[in-house]
């Protein structure tokens, strides 16, 4: 009986982490040091979902950090991407940019990838993670 509980239980954590909820999706991109040090600053860091055919490639994994720092108002050194859930994370300053104008120009930058950016969440505080189809822009 214990052998049984104990490969069931180790079974249930492998499920537990499918990559596919948006919890799975935020953890893959994660960093508590960026998200801590934007949000010092009155940044803002937001969790995207990379819509269409994500390469798994190191090379497509630069260009997508490269798109995405090039977006006026994203916070240099802030991006993660995590291909294998096809996720993207930044922080940036919502005094320069909004969080549409923000999504909008990076979605122009990822077109001739024939990729689209549909976000997630938003932190805008400490302890502060707002769904962010719920917000109003």
């Amino acid at each position: 009986m214990r052998a049984f509980a104990l490969l069931l239980s180790l079974s249930m954590g492998k499920a537990l982490a499918c990559g596919y909820c948006v919890e799975d999706k935020i953890a893959s991109t994660y960093d508590h040091a960026s998200v801590t040090r934007a949000v010092g600053i009155g940044h803002h860091v937001v969790f995207f979902h990379l819509d269409g055919a994500v390469p798994q490639q190191d090379a497509a994994r630069r260009a997508l950090v490269a798109a995405a720092e090039s977006v006026p108002g994203v916070d240099r050194g802030s991006v993660r991407v995590a291909l294998d859930t096809f996720t993207l994370s930044l922080a940036f300053d919502p005094r320069r940019t909004s969080l549409a104008a923000l999504q909008g120009a990076l979605d122009a930058r990822l077109a001739s990838r024939k990729l689209s950016a549909f976000p997630l969440r938003v932190i805008e505080r400490a302890g502060e993670l707002k769904e962010a189809a719920a917000r109003k822009q």
